[in-house]
């Protein structure tokens, strides 16, 4: 461009293009939510966690603890309720967080739908989650197919969706409005 801006002694004309490439590494990132169907598939989606090279995040308690338990790596609570709505996060080395499950990927499936441009993030584990989605390029979901016996309870609310049902329709939308790179696995 400055060459081009010489040529034209500093007063460029409209003959003048410039275009710039910029190559880097996917951004890639790990959302593990629900235990596997089979218990001797813990290890499988531990390893997964483990081996993963990219930011991973744990949706649900019994996910961070079969991870915590496989990987020898024990679970800091937090305390700090940045979002009144959901309980707070949980931390563990290697991993970048953890969250509660359905109602945390609700949350999040609401945000995607409804972020725009104007959307401000607040602090709390799903407006977390969003901004790391919004940041990484290619996306892998780890959903376990383990019936939650918690969640069979008639006085809970309706809205408590199934998992799968939940993560397929937030990989549509970031497929869909956000051209994000989705895959999934179930287990």
């Amino acid at each position: 461009m400055n060459i081009a801006n010489l040529n034209d002694n500093y007063h460029p004309k409209d003959d003048t293009s410039c275009a710039v490439v910029y190559f880097r590494e996917p951004r890639k990132l790990l959302i593990c939510t629900g235990p596997p169907y089979e218990e001797e598939n813990d290890i499988v989606l531990a390893d997964a966690v483990r081996k993963f090279e990219g930011k991973k995040i744990l949706c649900g308690a019994t996910t961070g603890d079969i991870i915590s338990r496989e990987l020898s790596m024990p679970i800091i609570d937090s305390f700090e309720f940045d979002d009144p709505d959901l309980p707070p996060v949980s931390f563990m080395e290697g991993i970048d967080l953890i969250t509660e499950g359905i109602l945390t990927l609700g949350k999040v499936s609401q945000i995607l739908k409804d972020y725009s441009q104007k959307y401000k993030l607040g602090k709390g584990p799903a407006d977390q989650i969003v901004r790391m989605l919004l940041e990484s390029d290619d996306i892998n979901f780890i959903i376990g197919t383990r019936i939650n016996i918690a969640h069979q309870d008639p006085s809970l609310p309706v809205e408590l969706e199934i998992r799968r049902t939940v993560v397929r329709r937030i990989a549509r939308t970031l497929e869909e409005k956000f051209l994000k790179e989705v895959s999934m696995r179930f287990i």
